[in-house]
């Protein structure tokens, strides 16, 4: 089921373009996952928690093992300009 809802997400931004999203639950979170990622990954690789971010999203259904999770299919609209990545960000 697709639904638009304003959320936490997790932006990956490469040459100051988004280039993925994952939905979080709070922002405590996000920062926490952002902390992990940016270990992890190259430096030209940047990420921002974006808060009131408005988005496309899907419910996944739990089966089995697997727990009900929600995915971003498309961000709608977020707080960084012109879809750029402001590294002036307080995210």
């Amino acid at each position: 089921m697709k639904e638009v809802i304003i959320c936490v997400a997790l932006c990956m931004f490469m040459n100051g373009k988004l280039v993925e999203h994952t939905y979080q639950s709070s922002m405590a979170e996000c920062l926490k996952n952002k902390r992990i990622a940016e270990r992890t990954q190259p430096e030209r690789v940047q990420f921002a928690c974006g808060k009131d971010v408005k988005a496309e999203v899907e419910y996944i259904e739990e089966e089995g093992q697997t727990a009900g999770r929600i995915r971003i299919l498309k961000v709608l609209k977020h707080d960084y300009t012109d879809g750029n990545y402001d590294s002036g960000s307080r995210y």
